[in-house]
């Protein structure tokens, strides 16, 4: 019970060092070292391109802020995800394609980025990654989340 209460207690104090202007400066610093020194900059140009802006907040507005496979809402911290990965993507029209797009938490992301290198790593995976849909992904995720 103690566990639990120090538990929720540390959250709360996450969370609103999150939403504080240190946090929010330290997570804007940490995203343009990202951009500047990981990301490889094709990428970069694209995230930085009205025409992706559009669809996200789009995308953001139709999902309702909400985790597409928890279903929890989410405050600032979430993620447009391409379902099959934007590197697999041919064309710029596949890369905006709403229809391939869906909004997740950081933490769903990450579990899916995840499964996506080791399906990349294995005989043929970008072609199995590309033929992957949402109804595929949600229950694969679901069953991850329940195992833990």
């Amino acid at each position: 019970m103690h566990k639990e209460q120090h538990d929720q207690e540390w959250q709360a104090k996450k969370d609103e060092f999150r939403r504080s202007k240190l946090g929010q400066a330290i997570k804007a610093q940490k995203t343009k070292q990202y951009d500047l020194n990981e990301r490889d900059p094709e990428a970069v140009a694209f995230y930085h391109n009205k025409q992706w802006q559009r669809v996200r907040d789009y995308v953001y507005s139709r999902d309702m802020a909400t985790d597409q496979v928890t279903g929890q809402v989410l405050g600032n911290r979430k993620v447009v995800d391409h379902i099959v990965p934007m590197r697999l993507c041919k064309t710029m029209a596949d890369k905006l394609n709403p229809d391939n797009l869906w909004v997740l938490s950081y933490k769903t992301h990450y579990r899916k980025t995840k499964i996506e290198q080791i399906i990349s790593s294995q005989h043929n995976g970008d072609i199995k990654l590309q033929h992957l849909n949402r109804a595929w992904w949600t229950k694969i995720l679901k069953e991850k989340k329940e195992d833990k």
